[in-house]
């Protein structure tokens, strides 16, 4: 009924909205399938079930450790504490139920392969003692691949699919409820797991072929976060339908005296995230170590290979690039040991992570609030 809060019209044979240039690739390729068929016939699915999963990967927080360790902050109360980055992992995050009914933990093993392949490419072109090269294809794909997962694998996006999931049944159902606050509805976590990896090919496809540029400093000055994957907009990425300005009011008049010279647009329900879009963004930005900044430009547009920083330039990009990420961050942030002013840094109240215009129901002015429970589920078991 909903996507990106507009009516969805599925047309007879019409392919599915998932299907992306892998299928194409899968489909035409017979030794790929039938590797693929092998994996999943052959790794075991019970290896990482009851394992922790790192939902921002373990060799990218290696990056900001000493010794395996990183300073850590909770983006609530800003509290900070020494971590071992073997502990900013989630039990079961990834682990889903197969077709069998089976607990089944191989898309840990799945992110495991893309992680290395991306680890490997981060070292071979933008290591610290070799020239910037730009990116061939296949390493192209694979950091727009990286980029990609690490949008819709983490715990924010695993929250909003549950509220989304939550605020439409009972939108629907209103009737049916005598006090919808009594009700929680709570997705399994195969939902989530389901959107990531088919999302995952569409979103690459639009970071595919784009300009990289390194930012690097002079100091070490940058932080990362859960969310670490930074996406600017020009202006507000929200854009309103004209349903969203009706009142309840209006709605329950327009769906009484509908007019055929305009279009029924009663009870559209528009629903929104509070970070942008990928395909919104003008460029995308990761930290990749305390002193050095990928940044994705705009295609077809040129851009420098490197571009070093120093003195209050190096200060001014990195305090913009880290309040960024605090402002995103969902459960906490992290930097080096040595960062001279993580313990200092400002962190403003959460916001909410999804709002709805619906003309104003309770149900929509309980979205528009920092959820109370910012912990998702995790294969049936809700965190403490």
């Amino acid at each position: 009924m909903f996507e990106g809060g507009r009516k969805v019209l599925e047309k007879d044979n019409a392919e599915p909205w998932w299907r992306s240039w892998a299928d194409d690739l899968v489909d035409a390729d017979e030794d790929l399938r039938r590797s693929i068929d092998e994996f999943w016939a052959n790794a075991p699915r019970e290896a990482k079930v009851g394992s922790l999963h790192h939902t921002v990967p373990r060799f990218y927080l290696k990056r900001f450790a000493r010794n395996g360790k990183v300073l850590v902050r909770d983006r609530n109360s800003g509290e900070m504490a020494t971590r071992n980055i073997d502990n900013l992992a989630i039990r079961n995050f990834y682990t889903f139920v197969n077709k069998d009914g089976e607990d089944d933990g191989r898309l840990e093993d799945i992110l495991a392969d893309m992680e290395g392949g991306t680890s490997a490419l981060l070292n071979r072109v933008y290591g610290p003692f070799q020239p910037v090269r730009p990116l061939v294809p296949a390493e192209s794909m694979a950091l727009a691949l990286f980029l990609a997962f690490q949008l819709v694998r983490t715990p924010r996006h695993r929250r909003e699919t549950e509220l989304l999931a939550d605020y439409s049944t009972k939108f629907v159902n209103q009737d049916k409820f005598r006090d919808p606050a009594e009700w929680t509805v709570v997705p399994h976590p195969n939902l989530h797991i389901g959107l990531m990896t088919s999302m995952v090919f569409k979103l690459a496809e639009v970071l595919y072929g784009r300009p990289v540029t390194l930012v690097t400093l002079d100091r070490p000055l940058f932080i990362t976060c859960d969310e670490p994957v930074i996406l600017a907009v020009e202006g507000d990425h929200v854009r309103h339908l004209p349903g969203c300005f009706k009142t309840t009011k209006q709605r329950i008049k327009a769906r009484r005296r509908p007019s055929r010279t305009r279009r029924r647009n009663w009870d559209t329900v528009h629903w929104y995230p509070s970070r942008p879009g990928v395909a919104q963004a003008d460029e995308v930005a990761l930290t990749i170590s305390p002193r050095s900044t990928l940044v994705v430009g705009p295609r077809a547009k040129p851009a420098p290979l490197q571009v070093p920083m120093d003195g209050d330039d190096a200060t001014e990009f990195a305090d913009e690039v880290n309040r960024r990420l605090i402002d995103q961050a969902y459960i906490w942030v992290a930097a080096h040991p040595e960062h001279a002013t993580f313990a200092d840094l400002e962190f403003p109240p959460p916001k909410p992570i999804l709002q709805a215009c619906d003309g104003g129901t309770a149900l929509a002015r309980d979205l528009a609030k920092p959820p109370e429970k910012r912990y998702p589920e995790r294969l049936g078991q809700r965190w403490r």
